[in-house]
């Protein structure tokens, strides 16, 4: 009766343990960086800049090189993406381990602007994927 006990107590105890092991390994923005530097932060109106994005897994983490993979720009003022989404089919080198997304920009009208957009992607382990979502803001300046 006693071993019954013990076997039910740990039955019980048993997803709690499991839940406390699956929220440790939960990724963060620790684990990840989303890099524009190679983005052209200055663009003439009437003509084409590049943007670029590259996904940087860390801590052991990888990007999941076939899960989906989406850049959402929001609408933009002053300069315009030539694709307002990008995916899978963007990545310039589908076996690299730090996916880069391009596309151009075309400057539109004059000034200062951001640049703005939500990224979402797969982060994952040997054991475990996890969907991310971020947001990127990318300073332009489009000048005469």
């Amino acid at each position: 009766m006693i071993t019954a006990f013990l076997f039910a107590c740990s039955l019980a105890s048993a997803p709690v343990a499991a839940a406390e092991g699956v929220a440790d390994d939960r990724a963060t923005k620790d684990d990840y960086e989303l890099d524009t530097s190679a983005t052209d932060k200055t663009i003439k109106v009437g003509k084409d800049g590049a943007f670029s994005l590259v996904l940087r897994a860390k801590n052991g983490k990888k990007v999941h090189a076939e899960a989906p993979l989406e850049v959402v720009f929001k609408d933009p003022k002053g300069v315009k993406p030539a694709k307002t989404k990008l995916g899978r089919g963007d990545v310039r080198d589908k076996a690299a381990a730090s996916p880069e997304l391009r596309t151009t920009l075309r400057g539109d009208k004059a000034g200062a602007t951001t640049l703005e957009a939500t990224v979402s992607f797969f982060l994952c382990t040997d054991s475990w994927c996890q969907r991310m979502s971020d947001k990127i803001s990318v300073p332009v300046s489009v000048e005469p």
